[in-house]
């Protein structure tokens, strides 16, 4: 690696890829267990101002005409993930 070059990191590859497709207007859905801020800290799609009570979202900004992009939490649990994905899938 050249010097000032920082490696892209799993969470940040993954953003890009969703502004990629959202660009393209795609729509972008994710679902689970803490989908918006990340399990493990990696992902971060969703900011909260702890004072103000707000929330932003920076993949819904990429472009005028870009595809939806939807976070949906679910419970902490496989099941409810599970569960909610096979009721969605077969309603829409």
């Amino acid at each position: 690696m050249a010097k000032g070059e920082r490696p892209v990191d799993w969470g940040f590859a993954e953003n890009m890829a969703y502004a990629s497709l959202l660009s393209e207007g795609y729509d972008v859905r994710i679902s689970g267990q803490d989908s918006g801020r990340g399990t493990f800290s990696h992902r971060h799609v969703v900011f909260h101002h702890q004072n103000q009570r707000q929330s932003w979202t920076p993949l819904q900004h990429v472009s005028e005409n870009q595809g939806q992009f939807t976070v949906i939490d679910s419970l902490l649990s496989e099941e409810a993930v599970l569960a909610f994905e096979y009721g969605y899938a077969t309603s829409a």
